[in-house]
């Protein structure tokens, strides 16, 4: 029996890239990102600094836990005038 994978391009088990914060991520409750053009739920990584990232955020993809994106922070870069 031939079985299809709802996503056969998509390689899951190494998520890792850039994403920027939609819902407030905190130590305690997790949020939401986008990813990959969709909206993920995620979390801080424990290797984390901050206790929240508030959205449009820069955040760096460093795995996951089940459906969970774990993220850390990436430095803001601001335009030079």
């Amino acid at each position: 029996m031939n079985r299809s994978t709802p996503f056969p391009d998509h390689d899951f088990s190494t998520c890792q890239g850039r994403g920027t914060v939609n819902r407030l991520v905190t130590t305690q409750h997790p949020g939401r990102v986008y990813f990959q053009a969709t909206y993920w739920p995620a979390r801080l990584s424990q290797t984390a600094t901050p206790s929240e990232l508030q959205p449009g955020d820069p955040v760096e993809v460093v795995g996951r836990d089940g459906l969970t994106l774990l993220v850390k922070p990436l430095p803001e870069r601001r335009a030079s005038s």
